[in-house]
This record gives structure tokens, C-alpha cells and sequence, in this order.
């Protein structure tokens, strides 16, 4: 048992399955993405870059340089100089489509 199950099998439903969710989605689209604990959460990095984050609370997804990404379908949330977020409060809030439009624009930037 990794360091990120064991975090994600301690968190409450409905976080623990929107995580899991999350987590097997970016894991099977993106095999390339590096999975590590890192400030207390999930967070994905390519090539020593980091890209997103899974936050247990309501789900969150951080894109840490959200603020350059072209958010065609408006779901990117936050005003900050460079991180946005996603929040999904239910498995069904979970828009696949443009979560990967997303990821794709993450991982073109690096």
C-alpha cells in the first residue's frame, strides 16, 4: 500500500470514492504522470513538474498553473495568480471530457 492509498482509504464518503475515482482515471489516461503524497495530498507531476492535485475536501482537483489554462467549459474555479480548481461534490459532478482537456493543456505547458 502506497503512501496516497493509504491517504485516500482514511478519508469519509463521498471523498474517499470521488478520489478513488479521480485517481484511477488520471492513473489509467495517464500512465506518464508521477503519483506522490506530497503536502499532505495526491499530487501528479511530469518530468519533476507539478501539475494537479486531489484535495479530500469536497473533492477538489488543483491545477497549478490553472490560471493559463483555456477553460472552455467555465469549471475552473479561483482567482489566485496561478492555481484554479475543480470541485466535485458527487461521483456524477465528474465531467471526464473536460477534465482531460484540462490535463492535456497541464501537460502541454510543461
Amino acid at each position: 500500500m502506497t503512501n496516497v492509498d493509504l491517504y485516500e482509504s482514511e478519508l469519509p464518503q463521498p471523498q474517499q470514492g470521488i478520489i478513488k475515482r479521480l485517481r484511477a482515471f488520471i492513473a489509467q489516461t495517464y500512465p506518464e504522470l508521477t503519483e506522490t503524497l506530497k503536502w499532505h495530498v495526491p499530487a501528479y507531476s511530469l518530468s519533476g513538474k507539478n501539475l494537479v492535485g486531489l484535495q479530500d475536501f469536497r473533492g477538489h482537483l488543483n491545477f497549478f498553473r490553472g490560471a493559463k489554462l483555456h477553460d472552455a467549459r467555465g469549471i475552473l474555479l479561483g482567482s489566485g495568480k496561478q492555481v484554479r480548481h475543480i470541485t466535485f461534490r458527487t461521483l456524477a459532478d465528474i465531467d471526464y471530457r473536460a477534465l482531460r482537456a484540462l490535463i492535456d493543456q497541464a501537460i502541454a505547458t510543461v
